[in-house]
Order: structure tokens, then sequence, then C-alpha cells
């Protein structure tokens, strides 16, 4: 049976997971949250790298070259292996990104996060599109908590290519983890206007809101998370614990309760 939170409070529980900061425990939640529902406490630990280059199911087809041959060694567990294949690649060819990206990937998968990091930095001045690698780069900041260099990063992101509207939601996220949320909400509304179905942003958006003590817009925004995403249990715990501030005690109760639900589905 998981251990529930039984007391309701207004204020903050402070608590620091990943260089961030969740300001609020509410009745309902898990006192041990499984992966999925502390994802949203967690911003980079389920969608970062944006696009993964090593992949983690075996491959269908035979390895054509050396970043597939790692992709294989790597699918089979052979981790170490792949990393060797890869190094001996960015030694032969410095300038080419593709391996070095592969590389910086497999060292994060394996913890590796300074090397990652390292690595990410050298194939920023080969790149020609710098702003996904400037978010990859973030998000591994923000991993180590070096919260200061992730929005720099986010920020270099949308200096480069205004367009690439992950970079707003990654830098929103990042506010909203310092406790910046009206600022977090502007940035992750700049987002939506290019990306305006993307359930993270809009799930962001309504916590971002209900800390800044909006909660009407907060509710708007959450119903409509949980709309673009009725399997993502972290919608369902925001709107209870918007009910929560709004003393609607059953309400609360009936979302964390469908939180529960999709969680363990």
């Amino acid at each position: 049976m998981r251990r529930l939170h039984n007391s309701r409070a207004s204020d903050a529980e402070p608590r620091n997971l990943e260089g961030f900061t969740d300001f609020t425990t509410l009745e309902g939640d898990p006192a041990t949250a499984g992966p999925d529902a502390i994802a949203s406490l967690r911003p980079f630990g389920r969608d970062v790298p944006e696009q993964q280059v090593i992949e983690s199911r075996a491959p269908t087809a035979e390895p054509t070259g050396p970043v597939e041959r790692a992709q294989a060694l790597a699918a089979r567990g052979r981790r170490l292996d792949a990393i060797i294949v890869l190094r001996d690649l960015v030694r032969e060819q410095p300038r080419s990104t593709e391996p070095r990206l592969a590389l910086a990937a497999l060292l994060e998968e394996t913890g590796e996060l300074e090397e990652a990091i390292a690595e990410l930095g050298t194939a920023l001045t080969h790149a020609p599109d710098r702003a996904p690698t400037l978010v990859r780069r973030g998000a591994v900041y923000a991993r180590l908590g070096q919260a200061k260099s992730a929005e720099q990063d986010f920020r270099e992101a949308i200096r480069s290519n205004a367009k690439h509207w992950i970079a707003y939601r990654y830098l929103g996220n990042t506010q909203l983890r310092l406790g910046r949320a009206e600022e977090a909400a502007a940035t992750l509304r700049d987002a939506l206007t290019l990306a305006p179905q993307d359930p993270e942003t809009v799930l962001y958006l309504g916590e971002a809101l209900l800390k800044a003590g909006r909660l009407e817009e907060a509710f708007g925004e959450l119903k409509r998370a949980v709309d673009l995403a009725p399997g993502d249990p972290r919608g369902y715990t925001q709107l209870g614990r918007l009910f929560d501030r709004l003393g609607r005690t059953e309400d609360a109760m009936a979302m964390h309760r469908k939180a529960r639900e999709v969680t363990t589905a």
C-alpha cells in the first residue's frame, strides 16, 4: 500500500529535486511518488534530450556505420564499448556533430554529466543550428543543479533561433522551479504561441499560474492539460492542489485519487 500525505497545508514544504525546489505537498500526494508522478518536479527527467541519438531499442537492420554500430552496442547493454567506438570517431572526425552528439547522449545515459556537457560544448562550435544543442546542454546543467548555467543556455538558444519553441518551454520550467512563477508564466505563453497544443507546456503554465495565485487562469490551463494528456497524472495532481487552495476538499481528493489511478493504470 502506498503511503500518502494526510495533512493539508497552504504553505510550501521545501524539497530539492535535481537542483530545483517543489513548493507544494498537499493531502493525497504520494509520500514516495513513482517516476511518472514526480516528473513535473524533476523537470528534465523525462524528456531530455529532446531527440535521442542513442536508441534504447535494438536496431531492426544491420548497422551501416560507426554511429549505428554504437547504437547497436548500447542497445545490447555494451555501453562502454559504444563509448569507445564514438570516442574514436570524434577523434577521426572532430568537426562532425553527429557522433559527438551521440557520444554526449550516451555519456548522459551513463551518468557522466560533466563529460556530456564538455562534448556538447565542443559540438556547439560546429553545429549549423545551435539552438537544439544549447537546449540539450542546458538540460544537463539543470540535472546537475546548475540552474544559472541552464537558464543561460536556454536564453542563448532563443537568441540563436527565436522559433525554437522547446527552448521557451525549458526556460519557463527553469524559472518555475526557481520560484519565479510570474516570469515563468510569461515565458510559457511565448512557447504556446509557437506550439499551442504541447501538453507539457500547458501543464507547466497551469502550475506557474497556480503558484502565482492566479487560480481562475490556472484552472483553465490545467483542465486543458488534462484534456490534452488524460493519461498523465500530473495534471490531476495540480488540479487537486488548486482545489485545495480553494477549500474544495471533495474535489481536491477526487483529483488526487484520479492521479493515483492514472499512475497505477
